[in-house]
């Protein structure tokens, strides 16, 4: 194998195993010589191509950078957060912040067309790519998904693990988008500064029946998400 190639991998490797993380400044050219023993041309051929993938990015006067995430995803398609992350070879995550029963307000229960007495199930979840955290996600589900309260949803694709546990599937929704700023809260979730413009998704979710299933805001830092139109 070429011996840039053998550099490409090295370096992807290293991002992988969280040794580069997004965003981060890579050793230079010199440094790499000075660890590899080889020669400039070798090191610029392997970080071209690296940029040409958009895994590094140049930053004039600065040096090589870890391209930050930036997910992409149609907004008239519906997929998981897991499959638009895989579909561009970032590894998906997740971390619970709430999963609970509880009493839906009087707006819950009409918007969610709840019946008298029923509950909602609320999980609400930072999700992580490469282990960026990109968006906040909050769902509210009619009482019949309460099955969900016993399930590991850290790093689960709730649409997976709904499809292939249970055979349920979801085919349609309906999508609202607007310009929010993040409180302390969500800054501290998303590692982004208080007021750092956020895109807010609100989703109404059914099932392959036509059912109301869940909705579902998203907060989501627009650096790191871009929507297709």
């Amino acid at each position: 194998m070429p011996l840039y190639k053998q550099l490409k991998d090295i370096i992807k490797r290293d991002i992988s195993n969280g040794i580069y993380k997004h965003g981060q400044k890579i050793p230079s050219e010199v440094e790499f010589q000075e660890s590899y023993n080889i020669s400039r041309i070798t090191i610029r051929k392997a970080l071209q191509e690296l940029t040409d993938e958009k895994i590094l990015e140049r930053r004039r006067g600065k040096g090589t950078y870890v391209a930050d995430v930036k997910l992409e995803r149609s907004i008239s398609t519906l997929m998981s957060f897991t499959e638009v992350c895989e579909a561009q070879n970032l590894k998906p995550g997740g971390r619970i912040i709430k999963c609970i029963l509880e009493e839906p307000t009087e707006t819950d229960r009409q918007e969610m067309g709840l019946k008298e007495g029923e509950k909602m199930v609320t999980i609400e979840r930072v999700r992580y790519a490469d282990s960026v955290p990109v968006s906040v996600e909050m769902s509210q589900f009619t009482e019949k998904y309460s099955f969900l309260l016993g399930e590991n949803l850290n790093d689960c694709s709730l649409f997976e693990l709904l499809e292939k546990k249970y055979g349920i599937k979801f085919q349609n929704y309906v999508a609202v988008l607007e310009l929010v700023f993040a409180d302390k809260e969500m800054s501290c979730y998303l590692d982004v500064p208080v007021k750092c413009p956020l895109l807010l998704v609100t989703s109404s979710n059914y099932d392959q029946d036509g059912a109301f299933a869940f909705r579902c805001q998203q907060y989501i830092v627009g650096t790191r998400f871009k929507f297709m139109v």
